[in-house]
């Protein structure tokens, strides 16, 4: 129940032979899930309206903790606010360094912003990432993701497995080399695997929900049906799983409120046989009198939220009609933009692919959190110059994308769909001059592309590639507030011409 402090005990369980008490070795676990950028204390209603929650606080509490402690995170840290938004994962790493984790799990939703970003922002951590189950295409394993680790504490040797969902993964073009495989075969594996290796004890980061529909299982109730082996599940998915703890089989699953206003305390007593012999679990209330905010993360918070403040207002533009955008077609916004990066660079063409955006733009004022919200990616605008027959070659291996049309800008294009792979596009021209096979032509793109944004790697035929380490956002942003008058952007580039 939040705001309370509660026990679930074994009392009086014993699950092997007991030890004196003072002798046990005893594992201490702190754990949080679902933080969602909700990085600072709030008023909160559950706790008198007091300040409540936030890392700072957090921080604070494991301060007056005695050493030894592990500290678990089970995903979602930063998707539901703007403070958390902007900064991404990187912020959230920053930030999950100043509390000293041990290890994290990600969950969908952290994968959102694409694995590039967070591919960065894991190299910075201090801590262990645990996705069990994610995979780099050829089956070796990402950098800065680790399969599973071992920890030991007072003569305990924990496995520690993670779990993100198969089913809930998202925009797969943003993830383009990663797969991801199926949760229960992935534990099959490794249970015997981490015993194998002397595991006393099995701890899993699971980011996949306490009890879910049969269309979205397997869930964290189904896993310790399944496999009794493991012993403590540090659930996640907070919002739809009610905080608090159980027992299912032989296996303890907890997981604690979302946004942060509770963390939870798990503590496993072990008999001389090295065997779990007792149970404890606290939801502890982040409450902010208690426990004062650490300065470090304090300032840290401080500084990012006025650094938000400061730009979520400011206004670049005002626009008479709204900017859509699609992924299977034509769209105003993503036209607008290859037309914008193609001004910008005076190249031959502009193309982008429309995954780089996660909404359009409505008509009227147009703020800089608008854009940060439509185009949350850090896709780098690239120049390249590509003949004419391997531009043909890409747009017909574009073609194959799947929700993921090419928006373009300098090109007209006759194509027939129905036609067979290799021979569709009929036509193109140019700026309105027939595209020449061995002519030389510059593009605006973008590195996500050169780099398989649509699937394939047909751009990297390219002849030239210059890195403008200029954000595709930064110059839209550009072309948005220099322009004074605007004029909707024609969407008749691609035509079906059987």
């Amino acid at each position: 129940m939040r705001g309370k402090l509660f026990f679930l005990m074994l009392a009086s369980l014993v699950l092997g032979a007991c030890a004196k008490p003072a002798s046990r070795p005893v594992l201490t676990i702190y754990h949080t899930n679902d933080i969602q950028g909700f990085y600072w204390a709030r008023p909160n209603g559950g706790n008198g309206n007091k300040e409540t929650g936030g890392l700072a606080v957090l921080k604070g509490m494991l301060d007056k903790q005695p050493a030894g402690f592990l500290l678990f995170d089970s995903g979602d840290s930063f998707s539901k606010t703007q403070e958390g938004q902007l900064g991404g994962l990187e912020n959230a790493v920053k930030l999950m360094n100043l509390l000293g984790y041990t290890a994290v799990t990600l969950s969908a939703a952290d994968f959102a912003l694409g694995w590039d970003n967070m591919e960065a922002a894991l190299a910075r951590a201090d801590f262990y990432a645990v996705v069990s189950n994610i995979q780099n295409a050829d089956g070796s394993q990402p950098k800065h993701i680790k399969k599973y680790i071992f920890l030991e504490r007072g003569g305990i040797k924990t496995a520690v497995l993670g779990l993100a969902s198969k089913k809930a993964f998202p925009r797969i073009q943003r993830n383009a080399g990663l797969k991801i495989n199926d949760e229960l075969e992935t534990l099959k594996a490794l249970i015997p695997l981490v015993r194998e290796e002397g595991a006393d004890f099995i701890i899993l980061l699971s980011s996949l929900g306490l009890e879910l529909g049969e269309s979205q299982k397997p869930d964290d109730k189904t896993i310790a049906e399944e496999f009794p082996e493991i012993n403590l599940i540090l659930g996640g998915n907070g919002d739809v799983s009610p905080a608090g703890a159980e027992r299912i089989s032989k296996t303890y699953i907890t997981r604690a409120a979302p946004m942060l206003f509770e963390a939870e305390k798990i503590t496993i007593s072990f008999n001389a046989k090295k065997q779990p012999s007792g149970f404890n679990y606290e939801q502890i209330l982040l409450d902010k009198e208690t426990f004062g905010e650490d300065d470090e993360a304090s300032a840290v918070i401080a500084g990012l939220r006025a650094s938000v403040k400061k730009i979520t207002g400011r206004r670049i533009t005002t626009l008479p009609f709204a900017l859509e955008s699609y992924g299977d077609k034509s769209s105003a916004l993503g036209v607008y933009t290859a037309q914008c990066i193609k001004r910008w660079a005076s190249n031959d063409i502009g193309i982008i692919n429309p995954d780089l955006f996660l909404q359009g733009f409505a008509a009227g004022a147009l703020t800089e959190a608008d854009l940060v919200n439509a185009v949350p990616f850090n896709d780098r605008v690239m120049l390249v110059k590509m003949r004419g027959d391997e531009i043909k070659n890409a747009l017909e291996h574009t073609l194959e994308a799947k929700n993921n049309w090419p928006q373009t800008a300098g090109l007209a294009v006759d194509y027939d769909p129905a036609a067979s792979f290799g021979s569709r596009i009929k036509k193109i021209t140019v700026n309105g001059a027939p595209l020449r096979d061995g002519a030389l032509y510059s593009i605006s793109t973008s590195d996500h592309i050169v780099a398989g944004g649509f699937g394939h790697n047909e751009f990297i035929n390219a002849f030239e590639f210059k890195n403008t380490d200029r954000t595709v956002r930064d110059i839209l942003k550009w072309c948005l507030y220099r322009r004074k008058e605007f004029a909707a952007p024609q969407l008749n580039q691609w035509k079906i011409s059987p």
